[in-house]
C-alpha cells in the first residue's frame, strides 16, 4: 500500500482568523434572516456537539497508547489493561478477563508489556549518545544520561562527514548493539541498500523495569509534540526528565543547527516520538528555520509521523516515512493527528488498524529484515532524487 507523499505545506498552515465584513463583523445585509431553531433542535443539536467533544477526547486519550504500545493491548488500550488497580477491587478481574479474551499475539504482547523487563538496567544509560564506525561491531560511548548540553561539544570531529552528522534514534527494547549491526549493514557496507559509509551517533532509550514504563514514556513524548503544535508552552526540563533521549537529540540537534551543519536523522520505532519532539522543541525555542536548510528524517515504523517532523520545521521532501502494512507500530504511527481538528486522523487511525496482522515486535518492525528492504525504491528515491512522503509496503509473499 502506498500512502499519498506529502504536500509542500504544513498540516497547520493556513489558519488565520475571519476577515471582518465592510459592514462589520457577521453582517449579512441583504440575505433574510432564518427563523430561529426550535428548542428541541436547539438542545439536541448541543448534545450532540457535547457528545462529540467526548468521543474525541477518550479516542485521543486511547491514541496515545495505541500509537506507542507496538503491541496487542494496543488493540485494547483501556484502563483494564494499562492500570487496572484504578478500577478498584473490579480492576484485577477486568484485567484478567479482557486479556483472556484477547487473540493470541495480543496476550504474548500483552505479557511483554506488563511483565518485568529482563533487559532493565541503570538509569545512568538512558539517552546515552554513543558513536559507531562503518563496518565495526563496537562502538565507543560518549555521553551518559545528562552528560551533554545544548552549547556543549559532543559531536565528535571524526562524525562529520562533508558538513553533516547521522544521528539515531533507538526504539524500545533496542540494544547499542543491535543497532551497530543492522545500520551498518544497511548503510555503512559494501552490501549496504544505500552506502553512506560514514560515522554515526545513536542515542540508546534505555530499557525501564518494565516494557509499560517505555510505552508511557513514548506517550509523553508524544503528547508534548502535540502540544507544541497546539501552540501551548512547554516546559523542557519537564520534557527532558520524562525522557533523557530526547534531551540528548535536542542538544545534539542543536550542537549540529549551531555549526551549521546538515543532520540526518534516522528514527525507528519509539524513536520516532522522541525525534520529532526534540526538533519540535527546538522549533519552538527559534530553529525552525535552520531545521528547514539543515535536516532530514527518515522514520522507520515510526512511533510518529512524517507529518510531525514538516510541522517542526523540517521540508515535506526531505521527510521519509518507511514501514510494513501487517506491522502495528507502521499503521498506527504514520497517521498524523492534527491537535485542532482530530477527528480525520482518528477515523484514519481506526481504519489503519484493520489492516495489522502483526501485533509483536517481530520481523516485520525490523529495520533490516522488513523496512528497509521492502521499501528500498523510496529511500533510493529519497536519498537520490530528494523526494519525501509515507510508504507502507505490503507483507512479502510467503
Amino acid at each position: 500500500m502506498t500512502i499519498s507523499p506529502l504536500q509542500n505545506v504544513s498540516p497547520l498552515a493556513g489558519r488565520s482568523p475571519l476577515k471582518s465584513q465592510p459592514n462589520g463583523p457577521g453582517s449579512l445585509d441583504g440575505f433574510e434572516k432564518a427563523p430561529p431553531l426550535p428548542a428541541e433542535e436547539l438542545i439536541a443539536a448541543r448534545q450532540l456537539v457535547r457528545r462529540k467533544r467526548k468521543v474525541a477526547k477518550i479516542v485521543l486519550g486511547t491514541l496515545g497508547a495505541t500509537t506507542i504500545l507496538g503491541t496487542g493491548a494496543a488493540t485494547v488500550a483501556t484502563v483494564a489493561i494499562v492500570n487496572p488497580g484504578a478500577l478498584g477491587p473490579l480492576g484485577p478481574s477486568l484485567n484478567q478477563l479482557v486479556v483472556e479474551h484477547l487473540p493470541g499475539g495480543a496476550q504474548e504482547a500483552y505479557h511483554w508489556a506488563t511483565d518485568p523487563n529482563p533487559q532493565a538496567e541503570d538509569e545512568s544509560n538512558y539517552g546515552q549518545l554513543y558513536q559507531f564506525t562503518p563496518g565495526s561491531m563496537d562502538y565507543q560511548v560518549l555521553a551518559g544520561n545528562g552528560e551533554t548540553s545544548p552549547d556543549g561539544n559532543d559531536i565528535p570531529p571524526e562524525a562529520i562527514k562533508d558538513g553533516r552528522i547521522i544521528l539515531g534514534f533507538e526504539g524500545i527494547d533496542g540494544t547499542q548493539s543491535s543497532y551497530v549491526r543492522s545500520f551498518n549493514k544497511l548503510f555503512n557496507s559494501e552490501e549496504a541498500a544505500i552506502p553512506l559509509n560514514q560515522n554515526m551517533l545513536f542515542i540508546h532509550e534505555g530499557h525501564r523495569p518494565s516494557r509499560i514504563d517505555d510505552i508511557k514514556r513514548v506517550l509523553h513524548d508524544y503528547s508534548v509534540t502535540k502540544k507544541i503544535q497546539a501552540g501551548e508552552k512547554v516546559d523542557l526540563e519537564e520534557a527532558f526528565e520524562a525522557d533523557p533521549a530526547v534531551e540528548t537529540g535536542y542538544n545534539v540537534l542543536k550542537q549540529a543547527l549551531d555549526q551549521d551543519l546538515d543532520v540526518l536523522v534516522f528514527a525507528h520505532s519509539g524513536g520516532g516520538a522522541e525525534s520529532v519532539e526534540a526538533l519540535s522543541l527546538l522549533s519552538s525555542q527559534g530553529y525552525r528555520e535552520q531545521i528547514g536548510e539543515h535536516v532530514e528524517i527518515v522514520l522507520m515504523a515510526g512511533a510518529a509521523p512524517a507529518q510531525d517532523a514538516v510541522a517542526a520545521g523540517v521540508q515535506p521532501e526531505n521527510a521519509l516515512y518507511i514501514g510494513m502494512e501487517a506491522d502495528l507500530v507502521a499503521q498506527l504511527g504514520h497517521v498524523y493527528i492534527d491537535p485542532h481538528d482530530p477527528m480525520d486522523g482518528l477515523v484514519d487511525l481506526v481504519r489503519n488498524l484493520r489492516e495489522t496482522s502483526d501485533f509483536t515486535l517481530g520481523p516485520m518492525h525490523s529495520p533490516d529484515r522488513s523496512i528497509v528492504p521492502n521499501n528500498l525504491d523510496h529511500l533510493e528515491d529519497f536519498f537520490y532524487k530528494n523526494i519525501g512522503g509515507t510508504y507502507l509496503a505490503p507483507s512479502p509473499a510467503r
